[in-house]
């Protein structure tokens, strides 16, 4: 026993080294392991911070980018842009079209007008004119870029914008030829002149681009600074033309340095130490985690609206779509395209247009159901898309989109109407992927468009059969053009005093050869969509004015497109052909439909004053079946007014049929407008037009559409051709 006592001292000391030793040990494990903790802690915040950064830096160059694209389109792809660069007042149009505003427009600051020899319309900065030549002001790749804007034209793509150094600095500029908004690719611009428009990257630029993008200390220099982040600014060619610098922001530092005198204080404290290291890290990383979701919020949503942009939808949509298939619900997709929304811009300028697009977002957000997902792809197009039972119809859903749309809007003291064309595409139980049900409903919407305003189109399997069909046609209508392959019939035009033949009018046919006919009311439509009107109705006319010289003092009437008339060189072209062909202008009278005068009333009277300054009759086709009121006869001052074939067919089968077709014909004659009757084909119906006062007959009881060689021999045997028969 009495040795017994210093053992167990010598235990409990021993006990109590060992237990400082294991303290002490665990102490500087753990410290060793927090040291570490903390370093990567703050390496990964400041790491996170530079992607963020660099993220950002990226989408303010490409936003930039983007909209000066659209600055582009909706100044070179204009109507009015086109006439005028064309015309005797260029230079004063585009100096106050352009000129003026690059003083303080905030998307460019100096804009040129080159024509297709390379002189300047246009040369103008900060709202003066530059005695510099564009060239020498943004050196060699403004040949390159204008190059590129004249192929993007040809193609039908994007224009092109890029970053050059100019005299003044680094600018960004865009290319694009001026044309008209509604030009198809395939409608030649090669020679009308080009718009550049160019940002110049200035102090006020590099700050309004740093507070818009969270970018502090952001500059312009000639190289990536050493221990700077970076973002490329390229050329035409791809090469770097400049460099955006900005310090890093180093917020996991930031965070340490914040906190080390705590934590030193903590040391000696393990539990306080370990407490300090994870309320920084948290910290630090919960500061990071807003960052993100503050620049994933703008990737995602529109910044005028609020709403998903199109890459929020496809990323949603693909989410629906997973949950499609495993509940076995169905997803709807709906297109919108506003109708009438470019009138609005064109009337009211983009403010407004833009305040309409923010209403027409704030509608579809308060009228549909909470769990819609409601969307804006750009311009004035939205999609919304809903889940719903297997099975349910959609025409609830759909039949509140139109309603919302069709009500009145109220855009700064202004009352403004629209309405949309809505495409639907539906995945049943999640069966279609994000862009085939993008596609269906595309395809849908391009259908709901082309039937009128306000319409909904579901789509449907044999829409895409339909598509191919019309593709393989298009192929084959612009190849029997080029081969100058697209015949004219002629049908007779009847005096209705004399009962003989005083006019013709020619009708457009295709021959095809081992195929079934096409009629002229599908080719001629699908000529329009394709762009090929133009070629094919200056072939009809061409060949129309070559046989009717056969025919001395006979009348020769053509249709025409509306959209014909939208072509600044219709006049001309009509007037150059007349005139090679040698025939009378003034027996010539061309018909257009009333549906120009409504959609496009000031192109029209032009188009229309010129040709009968050229001596050549404009004649009102279909009137009866549409819209056309005696204010538009007034205006446009038609020589002929031709009645719709409906009324005359009303007759027999409605009881003030009669009365409706004699009031119409009083009309033309009280504003002393000659009438053309077609689609007679009774003798009745004849005698009831000559009693009404109609002066012309037209119909299969006169003749029917021929060929130029049998009608000479019906009519003016003298004057036909003999047929040579070979072997």
């Amino acid at each position: 026993m009495p040795q017994s006592a210093p053992s167990q001292g010598r235990r409990r000391r021993r006990s109590i080294a060992i237990t400082a030793a294991v303290f002490i040990g665990v102490a500087t494990a753990l410290a060793g392991l927090v040291g570490t903790s903390i370093r990567e802690i703050t390496d990964n915040a400041d790491a996170l911070d530079d992607k963020r950064a660099s993220h950002a830096a990226s989408g303010a160059v490409q936003a930039m980018l983007r909209q000066q694209r659209a600055t582009l389109r909706d100044n070179a792809y204009w109507d009015e842009a086109v006439n005028h660069t064309a015309g005797p007042d260029a230079e004063a149009w585009t100096i106050e079209t352009w000129g003026v505003s690059s003083l303080d427009y905030p998307l460019y600051d100096t804009a040129f007008v080159i024509d297709i020899t390379g002189r300047n319309i246009l040369a103008y900065r900060n709202g003066e004119a530059m005695a510099v030549p564009a060239r020498r002001f943004l050196g060699a790749g403004l040949d390159t870029l204008i190059a590129a804007a004249r192929r993007s034209a040809a193609a039908g793509t994007d224009v092109p914008v890029h970053f050059l150094r100019s005299s003044e600095g680094v600018a960004m500029v865009g290319a694009a030829v001026i044309q008209s908004a509604e030009t198809s690719p395939a409608v030649p611009v090669a020679t009308n002149p080009v718009l550049v428009l160019a940002k110049h990257m200035t102090a006020d630029t590099l700050a309004e681009l740093s507070a818009d993008f969270n970018i502090i200390g952001l500059t312009l220099d000639d190289a990536p600074l050493p221990g700077l982040l970076h973002a490329v600014l390229r050329g035409v060619d791809g090469s770097p033309t400049a460099y955006f610098n900005w310090p890093r922001i180093l917020p996991g530092t930031r965070s340490f340095i914040g906190v080390k005198d705590e934590l030193r204080i903590a040391a000696s404290v393990l539990c306080v130490f370990l407490l300090g290291i994870g309320l920084s890290g948290g910290w630090t990383i919960r500061s990071l985690k807003r960052s993100e979701a503050h620049a994933r919020h703008r990737a995602t949503h529109d910044s005028l609206t609020g709403l998903w942009n199109r890459a929020g939808l496809l990323e949603n949509l693909e989410q629906d779509l997973l949950d499609g298939r495993i509940a076995r619900t169905d997803v709807r997709l709906f297109l919108i395209d506003l109708d009438g929304f470019k009138a609005v811009n064109d009337a009211w300028g983009h403010a407004v247009g833009d305040d309409l697009i923010a209403a027409v977002a704030d509608r579809l957000l308060a009228e549909l159901p909470e769990e819609t997902l409601v969307a804006r792809l750009g311009g004035d197009e939205f999609a919304v898309v809903t889940s719903a039972p297997a099975g349910q119809p959609a025409t609830e859903f759909e039949a509140a989109i139109q309603s919302a749309l069709q009500r009145v809007f109220y855009i700064a003291e202004r009352t403004v109407e629209i309405g949309g064309s809505v495409g639907i595409s539906v995945s049943i139980a999640g069966d279609l992927g994000a862009g085939e049900l993008m596609r269906r409903a595309d395809i849908a919407l391009y259908r709901a468009k082309d039937m009128g305003r306000g319409v909904s189109v579901s789509y449907e399997d044999a829409f895409d059969a339909e598509k191919r069909q019309e593709a393989m046609l298009e192929a084959e209508l612009r190849a029997q053009l080029e081969g100058d392959g697209i015949g004219v019939a002629f049908q007779p035009l009847i005096n209705a005093a004399t009962g003989r033949i005083c006019g013709v009018e020619a009708l457009a046919r295709w021959p095809r050869s081992g195929g079934a006919a096409i009629l002229p009311d599908v080719f001629i439509a699908l000529a329009e969509r394709g762009g090929l009107i133009d070629t094919l109705g200056m072939q009809v006319l061409t060949k129309a004015l070559a046989a009717a010289r056969a025919w001395p003092g006979i009348g020769l009437s053509v249709n025409i497109s509306p959209l014909q008339l939208k072509n600044p060189s219709f006049v001309a072209q009509v007037t150059s052909i007349t005139g090679a062909a040698g025939f009378d202008p003034h027996l010539l009278t061309l018909e257009v439909t009333e549906g120009v005068l409504i959609a496009h009333p000031e192109q029209a009277r032009r188009a229309l004053d010129g040709l009968k300054s050229a001596g050549i009759k404009v004649s009102l086709d279909d009137f009866g079946c549409g819209y056309a009121s005696i204010g538009a006869l007034r205006q446009f001052g038609f020589d002929r007014m031709k009645v719709d074939r409906s009324l005359i067919q009303a007759v027999d089968r409605d009881e003030n049929g009669g009365a409706v077709l004699q009031a119409t014909i009083a009309l033309a004659n009280a504003l002393r407008i000659p009438v053309t009757a077609e689609g007679i084909e009774t003798e009745e119906q004849a005698m009831l037009l000559r009693l009404s006062g109609c002066d012309e007959l037209q119909g299969y009881l006169y003749g029917r559409p021929v060929d130029a060689a049998t009608l000479g021999g019906q009519f003016f045997p003298a004057s036909a051709p003999r047929k040579v028969v070979r072997a």
